[in-house]
């Protein structure tokens, strides 16, 4: 039972020490927005309108209601 014991403390010594060694991964920045001013929101979420592009509104038939959406030329 020692055997055991130690041979768990053995692999548990060596696997908390290899993760101490490795090295940390950063994550990238997120590329900042064009600064438009303005904010499209939807299911999603929300975010910033890219460069060049514009926010209009669009009304679908036979519905009540309306949708903006993002138009890039």
């Amino acid at each position: 039972m020692t055997k055991w014991i130690l041979a768990g403390a053995l692999v548990l010594a060596v696997i908390t020490g290899a993760s101490a060694t490795e090295p940390k991964k950063h994550a990238k920045p997120a590329p900042k927005a064009a600064a438009s001013g303005q904010m499209l929101c939807g299911l999603q979420g929300c975010r910033p309108v890219q460069a060049g592009c514009h926010i209009e509104q669009k009304v679908y038939m036979g519905m009540s209601s309306t949708n903006n959406v993002e138009v890039c030329k």
